[in-house]
């Protein structure tokens, strides 16, 4: 038993490497998006990247899985408990940026061509640089049992985020735009940090109700839909 315990351990990890692997060419990719102009390469990119998002969509079920039956069947210590659980826990927030570098991906299709996104671009390509240093030192922090990547990442959490608004202040006043475009730049900033705050609750909202259907059903609706599952359970 101990044996089959250590197997289903390190393909717990084996898994989540590999996802996390996944979202850190996700956010490479990302930022060669932002940087390219020519329209067959963006669309290759973009194609990868959608790709690749179904992929980590599959690999945070996976773990999921794979989480609840190496606690089941193998009860493990308290130690290898609480790497499965930080696994799991990551795998959540990896999905996650996937998804944000997807929307990120498809709001530039739409304002990729206009002077706003222009006035803007290195900014956010900074803000990406930090966010992209963070997801790296977190993940390396656990891969290599180093709490100092994890202290820094969270230290260093609302320094960037200060840092980041006050480049994106700076940057859209020194911009060589009309002053009603730098006006109108500023009110969306405001506009979509609040828009951002709502939608984090109502994807939190979600979350709960997905665990609340897996704790009645036993079924993992993520990413899959609800009708199809619900009727699948109605059958059995």
């Amino acid at each position: 038993m101990t044996k089959k315990k250590e197997e289903a351990i390190i393909d717990c990890v084996k898994s989540f490497e590999e996802m996390a692997d996944l979202v850190l060419i996700q956010l490479t990719l990302l930022e060669k998006y932002m940087l390219l102009n020519d329209r067959k390469e963006m669309n290759n990119i973009l194609s990868r990247i959608e790709e690749n998002e179904n992929k980590i969509d599959e690999f945070e079920v996976i773990i999921s899985d794979k989480f609840i039956s190496s606690i089941i069947l193998f009860q493990p210590v308290a130690s290898d408990i609480r790497k499965l659980n930080s696994i799991y826990r990551i795998s959540i927030n990896l999905e996650r940026i996937g998804d944000v570098v997807l929307n990120i991906v498809q709001s530039i299709e739409s304002i990729k061509e206009t002077a706003e996104y222009e006035a803007m671009q290195d900014v956010l390509m900074n803000m990406l640089v930090s966010g992209v240093t963070m997801v790296e030192k977190s993940l390396l922090s656990f891969l290599n049992n180093d709490d100092s990547y994890a202290e820094w990442t969270i230290k260093n959490d609302e320094i960037v985020d200060d840092m980041n608004r006050k480049l994106l202040k700076n940057s859209v006043s020194k911009a060589k735009v009309s002053e009603k475009t730098r006006e109108m730049l500023l009110s969306y900033m405001d506009l979509k940090n609040i828009i951002t705050n709502m939608e984090r609750i109502a994807d939190h909202a979600t979350n709960i109700a997905e665990a609340s259907i897996y704790s009645m059903q036993g079924t993992d609706i993520r990413h899959k839909g609800i009708g199809t599952h619900h009727s699948e359970t109605e059958n059995i």
